[in-house]
């Protein structure tokens, strides 16, 4: 995650950058320090020729003074800075003027002495080495201050990835508004503007399936009521089964608008496995003697951990399903291990199990006039508490497997 960084990348460039500069101003400057300096030497040693030529022909210290002052040299009096030149002056026991150049650091000095005393000429223009510094600074500045801004402009990037991760959650309430006339904040306020979008259309579906919701509800209600007046007893049983099939379906599809627009909460507890198939059949509206007709039970006592509801929903349609596509026997729940399974004898699927965990996808072996839901709701509530569901076809059996949803609880 931080290798692939867009803040990471840009600071190591605009270090690149910082450090390619340092290396180029260095060799630039000295570079140029040297070529000037040389320049100064070839011109300084014109000037020593032509003072050692009046010195030959005789001239005294105050005529060489007078040439050294049209040269804009002056004397250098300062006792501290005369300090450093004391070891370049040697025994001068011939009483002669002797003129020599010196190189210390940035400047070239010119050393007059005789058998008395010595004095240190210096170039009276100052040096212009400090501008090359001052161009340096001034690369380094603007290179610091570009990399200030790119930061700056990108930051947003970070509070935009947070946000955009909320609302992935399921948070919707969420403002990408930013006040930056750039690329990255005009893509803020595209999502900004799509968000809204979003949640308008979501609002309207909400109220919408809310509607159909309540349009069902009333007339299933309303169906009861009737159903529990007839006086054929067995008349008003399958009258009675079938409108609380109705609401069981409308009360599913509930469930999975909520889990599909991640609404719902998953709440994963400790439950036994009796408990949970007691409320699959109550959802499938089987008696206890059609469990025994239809069903192999495991023997024991399993626990699970997961979301009663949605594990609940997920199993009543696996259960649903192998009893309407089996072609002989009951239908087999078996535990192995941490996985539950449920086998059927039949046909193998038509399809890769991708394919059926697409919403309604309908496979044309199987007439049976569904909505093609089965799988894709089953897939969706498992993966929603990181169940994960597997099939297989062996000996003429379908296994679907819901792994690691079975626990044994510590014994002490």
């Amino acid at each position: 995650m931080i290798k692939n960084s867009i803040f990471v990348k840009i600071t190591i460039l605009f270090m690149i950058a910082i450090i390619s500069l340092g290396i180029i101003s260095y060799h630039f400057i000295h570079t140029e320090i040297d070529q000037e300096l040389y320049k100064r030497q070839l011109k300084y040693g014109q000037f020593l020729t032509t003072i050692n030529q009046l010195i030959r022909f005789g001239s005294n210290l105050e005529l060489i003074e007078k040439y050294l002052y049209e040269l804009e040299l002056v004397l250098i009096s300062d006792e501290k800075q005369r300090q450093k030149f004391v070891f370049y002056v040697s025994p001068n026991p011939t009483g002669n003027i002797v003129a020599k150049l010196i190189r210390e650091k940035e400047n070239i000095y010119l050393l007059l002495q005789n058998n008395q005393e010595w004095r240190l000429y210096g170039d009276l223009q100052s040096n212009s080495f400090i501008n090359y510094y001052i161009l340096t600074f001034i690369g380094f500045f603007i290179v610091v201050l570009l990399f200030i801004l790119v930061i700056r402009s990108i930051l947003p990037l970070k509070t935009l990835r947070s946000k955009i991760r909320k609302f992935s959650n399921g948070e919707s309430e969420i403002s990408f508004k930013l006040e930056q006339n750039d690329e990255i904040g005009e893509l803020a306020n595209e999502f900004d503007n799509a968000i809204q979008k979003i949640n308008s259309l979501n609002q309207s579906r909400y109220l919408f399936l809310r509607a159909i919701m309540h349009e069902l509800k009333t007339p299933i209600t309303k169906g009861l009521i009737t159903a529990e007046m007839v006086e054929n007893p067995l008349h008003k049983q399958w009258l009675c089964s079938v409108f609380r099939r109705l609401d069981f379906l409308i009360n599913e599809f509930a469930k999975v608008e909520e889990l599909s627009s991640r609404n719902y909460c998953i709440n994963k507890q400790h439950y036994s496995l009796e408990d949970i198939l007691k409320q699959v059949y109550s959802m499938l509206l089987l008696e206890e003697k059609q469990i025994q007709e239809l069903l192999v039970l495991p023997e024991g006592d399993f626990g699970v951990w997961a979301d009663f509801e949605m594990l609940t929903l997920a199993i009543k349609n696996l259960i649903d399903n192998a009893i309407k596509y089996k072609t002989q026997g009951r239908v087999t729940l078996k535990v192995l291990q941490n996985d539950l399974q449920i086998i059927n004898e039949g046909e193998p699927l038509t399809h890769n199990l991708k394919d059926y965990a697409q919403p309604f996808f309908k496979s044309h072996s199987h007439k049976s006039g569904g909505l093609g839901l089965g799988i894709y709701i089953i897939k969706n509530t498992l993966e929603a508490q990181g169940l994960k569901l597997e099939y297989q076809h062996k000996d003429y059996q379908n296994i679907f497997t819901i792994k690691g949803v079975i626990y044994t609880p510590k014994t002490t």
